[in-house]
This record gives structure tokens, sequence and C-alpha cells, in this order.
């Protein structure tokens, strides 16, 4: 059975689709069987993909029902991806789609700038996580909170993972702001495996899988 990797945020601007996709590049280049489900309106993660450089399917999975079939019916076609790894690229606001990639996934990414309104929504994120976990009673989903965007010149960038120790959940290699990333993806990349980038990329893939075999 696929393991199922989500990547959730309450606010916008803190890097989540761009670490999808290079998360599942990595995944892919180690001989995963990976795919990227865009449960995003916006549907950025599916624009990138059909640019048809990436060496996995990036498919859009919109959840917009609240009707328990309809959820139903989602989970469904999320679990029956032929697929080692499955990563959804969660709606950047609360609604139907939110809860149910939540509800789901083996273990939640939580990514948030350095700035004192990232963290406040990173905050806000893993509570609801959490509220979804209690309510699920089955354990799941584990929360790694990854710093995204994280610009290394500034104080708060250099003191992001000691700042984020302070939400009590794991966290994770730091993913730094570089133009490369952006670039990257503009053409439909994801970042050289041999980049600084994407040896920060390979770092996150590698703390991700820890945390799924601690499961």
């Amino acid at each position: 059975m696929a393991k199922l990797i989500g990547l959730a945020s309450t606010k916008g601007g803190v890097g989540k689709t761009s670490i999808a996709l290079n998360l599942a590049a990595v995944l892919a280049r180690d001989g995963a069987r990976v795919v990227v489900l865009d449960a995003d309106p916006a549907g950025h993660a599916l624009a990138v993909g059909e640019l048809g450089a990436l060496d996995f399917p990036v498919i859009s999975l919109l959840l917009e029902e609240v009707e328990a079939k309809a959820v139903a019916a989602w989970t469904k076609a999320v679990r029956s991806q032929d697929a080692d790894f499955v990563v959804i690229d969660a709606p950047g606001a609360l609604g139907a789609a939110f809860g149910a990639v939540v509800a789901i996934v083996d273990v939640a990414l939580i990514p948030t700038g350095a700035s004192m309104l990232d963290i406040r929504g990173a905050a806000e994120t893993v509570g609801i996580v959490r509220r979804h976990r209690k309510a699920g009673g089955r354990g799941r989903p584990d929360i790694l909170v990854v710093p995204s965007r994280v610009d290394r010149r500034t104080g708060s960038g250099r003191d992001v993972v000691g700042t984020l120790a302070g939400l009590t959940e794991p966290v994770s290699p730091a993913i730094s702001l570089r133009a490369v990333v952006a670039d990257a993806l503009s053409v439909g990349e994801a970042v050289p495996a041999d980049s600084p980038s994407g040896l920060e990329f390979v770092a996150l893939a590698a703390a991700v899988r820890a945390r799924l075999e601690s499961l």
C-alpha cells in the first residue's frame, strides 16, 4: 500500500507546491513509484506537471463537496494510486479537501517561513492536524514541520529551526530561499539533484522516510 504524504498549510506563500514536487522528484530518483495529487483548486502543481519535464505523474484530484459519498469516492481514488508514495498538495484554505487530506495521510508536512505571520500560520495548521488526529483515533497523521524559503542572511532565518521547536513537533532540515527553485518549476523541472537546493530536498526526503518508518 502506498505511503501517503500531505503538504498542508492554512497560510499561502510558504512553498507548499515546490516542496511537494521536489520531494516527489527525490523519491522518484531513488527508484520509488511516485504520484503527486493536486488537490488545490489553484492547480499550481498540475500546471508544472503539464509542462512535461517531471519523472512522475501529477494528477488533479479535487474534492469540492462535503457529502460523505463524495469524500469516500475521493479517498478511494487516493488509495487506488499505483505507487509507493502518493504526495498530496492540499488546498491552502480550510474546506472539504483540506480536512480529507489531513484525515487520510500518514504524515503531514507543514511548510512555514521564518516570519512571525508564517509561524502563526504553522501553529494554526499544527493545531488543526492534531485535532483531526485525535478525532480519527488512528494516531495519524504524523507531523513534520518544514522550514521553507528560509533566508539565512536574516536573524529570523538563522533562528527558525529553534523557533519552530516551540511547536513541539519534529522539525525537518530547512529549505533555503533560492531563485533556482522557482526558476526550475517555471520550466516544469525539479531543482538539479546536485545543487545546494537539491541536496536540501534530499535531506528533507530522508527526514520524511524516517518519520514514515517510525509509524
